[in-house]
């Protein structure tokens, strides 16, 4: 059984805004960092474990992931893929991930509409709305055929209402 967690990066500049030139270059906001350093005190005290990150190289799916993977004990590798790129389809997004069908547990951070779609593939649905900086885990009955079932989904408004700030104070020099 392998299980799939899939990321929405966090809260983006607008394009043109500051340095980001292109939608490639976008970095995350202060608040999109905030959001994905309390989503991951939240993770790490599930106390669950992931073998390899997938990431989109744009930017700010990249700082997503930096950011996210600084909480996981223990770290597992970060790889940069295109087929995590902005308008990728759920076909290469399954492709990409048929190399990496022996690890039991992987993190894809991404984009939408291309993780909703993935996502409603995974569960047998049309689509699934993903907020900026949500993620959710999905356990798949058969890796080849790419079907499984949606265990959690939660959202940064959902950790807001977790106590993380202690935490969070001690954790932000990461």
């Amino acid at each position: 059984m392998q299980e799939i967690f899939i990321l929405r990066h966090g809260h983006a500049e607008e394009q043109g805004q500051n340095e980001s030139k292109t939608d490639f270059d976008r970095k995350l906001t202060e608040e999109g960092k905030v959001k994905i350093n309390k989503l991951g005190l939240f993770f790490n005290s599930l106390e669950e474990e992931i073998d390899l990150v997938l990431s989109s190289p744009y930017l700010r799916a990249k700082e997503t992931a930096e950011i996210f993977v600084s909480y996981l004990e223990p770290k597992p590798d970060l790889k940069i893929v295109d087929f995590l790129s902005c308008g990728s389809s759920s076909k290469e997004i399954v492709k990409g991930l048929m190399p990496y069908s022996s690890l039991k547990r992987i993190l894809l951070v991404g984009h939408i509409p291309d993780l909703e779609l993935f996502l409603g593939k995974l569960i047998g649905a049309e689509q699934i709305g993903l907020k900026k900086g949500s993620l959710a885990k999905v356990t798949l009955d058969n890796s080849i055929e790419f079907s499984g079932e949606l265990v959690w989904l939660v959202t940064s408004k959902l950790i807001k209402k977790f106590k993380l700030k202690d935490k969070l104070a001690v954790s932000d020099k990461k």
